[in-house]
């Protein structure tokens, strides 16, 4: 069965022209929701409106975070807007607004062409730390807005992200514009604006930010996450900076507490079966995962801190790897899906109840592969403070695998792969 159109499901209280009267823009009364409604094709607009549809939709099929979601793309008729059919089927607060229909009587087209998408609240809080990391996971995914300031930015104090709306100006890029270093691409934008619209740089619509402050937001090139939003309210560990994980790759970098480098060492030593599935439990900002993933595993992380998952799901499109994210409290979660293997590193003692979590886990896979130290200190965020949560020490590793055995019931140590950094043990259980 067809799904309903949403324009017949939904209600626009109010339409009204953008600033060159080519274009009604509408919010639905859910504030979800808005419409654009191509009244005028602006000659100097490099897309129409349903090719912009094309390019978001490209986005959106590639898991963009940091654009809108399309819906729906179609036609309406003329007399549908001037009737308010689809903009005044509910009272709104004090009366629907008035549409000038001057603009409509005087052209001859009897049907308009329309999209659908989501709406994002604009709230002005970003960085430009946070606008280069929209800038460099599209480009990664291969596109460049082509029109980037002020009025094109919202930012959603609900996840932190920066997204870029209204993409009538932007480009499907070439695999070697994608590949272009940061410092690189941002010529290449200077030079397509130049072109475009007689300025060689779309920073002039940030005043606020010199050419230092731009570049300060770089490390060799690479962006460095630590300065985005995201990264700043992400709340993993409990080091000076915050900051776990570190990545040193071409475009984005930050600098953390561990490297994956000496566990990788470790874990080469033990198999895995093409596209075997695995949970990374405490996935952090992803290393972990990514290895699981170039190791030719279909990798699912998931982490109790809902921004280091969003930040997850970007740095995931920025170096090219398909993992599936989200977030999870392994304390809270009632039941976990059935899974080849599943990886907790350095991540059980900071649950509320390691015996309790193993016993939801044992019937969900075949293996564990387990990370931790003979004695161990758990924390985890609770009501915005660190706070306590399981602690151990043992006298021996025999001791140690002991207890791991006693609460993965039906699970046997198959190998201690050794000690890696930080003085942790990684430990193969099987059933």
């Amino acid at each position: 069965m067809k799904e309903e159109s949403y324009l017949k499901k939904l209600i626009f209280e109010t339409l009204e022209f953008n600033s060159r009267k080519e274009v009604l823009v509408g919010i639905d009364n859910t504030n979800k929701y808005v419409i654009k409604i191509q009244i005028i094709k602006n000659k100097n607009k490099r897309n129409n409106i349903y090719e912009e549809y094309e390019i978001i939709k490209y986005l959106n099929d590639k898991r963009c975070v940091t654009c809108p979601i399309v819906y729906e793309k179609g036609k309406i008729k003329k007399n549908s807007i001037i009737s308010k059919e689809i903009w005044d089927r509910a009272p709104a607060h004090g009366g629907p607004g008035i549409l000038n229909t001057d603009i409509l009587d005087s052209i001859s087209d009897n049907e308009f062409k329309y999209i659908i998408q989501e709406f994002i609240p604009d709230t002005g809080a970003f960085t430009f730390a946070d606008i280069m990391l929209t800038l460099v996971e599209q480009k990664k995914l291969g596109v460049y807005h082509g029109d980037i300031k002020p009025a094109n930015i919202r930012f959603n104090p609900v996840n932190n992200i920066c997204y870029f709306i209204d993409y009538d100006q932007s480009m499907l890029l070439s695999n070697e514009q994608i590949n272009l270093d940061n410092i690189s691409f941002l010529r290449f934008c200077a030079q397509y604006d130049k072109e475009k619209y007689g300025f060689g740089n779309w920073s002039r619509h940030f005043p606020r930010y010199k050419n230092n402050d731009i570049m300060r937001v770089f490390n060799n090139k690479a962006l460095d996450l630590e300065q985005t939003t995201v990264f700043k309210t992400q709340k993993t560990t409990n080091t000076i900076n915050g900051i776990y994980h570190s990545i040193d790759e071409q475009d984005i970098y930050i600098n953390g507490s561990r490297t994956v480098n000496s566990r990788t060492i470790l874990l080469n030593e033990i198999k895995f079966e093409p596209n075997e599935s695995v949970l990374d439990i405490g996935c952090n900002s992803g290393l972990l995962s990514t290895y699981l993933h170039d190791r030719g595993c279909t990798v699912t992380g998931v982490d109790v801190d809902p921004y280091i998952i969003i930040a997850c799901r970007i740095i995931s499109n920025i170096l090219g790897k398909n993992i599936n994210y989200f977030q999870l409290d392994l304390d809270e979660a009632k039941q976990i899906d059935n899974f080849d293997t599943v990886v907790l590193f350095s991540v059980l003692h900071h649950t509320r109840d390691p015996a309790a979590n193993a016993k939801k886990l044992i019937n969900s896979c075949s293996r564990i592969l387990l990370e931790t130290r003979l004695d161990e200190n758990g924390k985890q965020v609770i009501d915005d403070q660190w706070s306590n949560t399981t602690k151990w020490d043992f006298n021996t590793i025999d001791e140690l695998v002991s207890y791991c055995e006693s609460i993965f019931k039906g699970f046997r140590l198959r190998t201690n792969l050794g000690k890696a950094d930080k003085n942790r043990y990684i430990f193969e259980f099987v059933k």
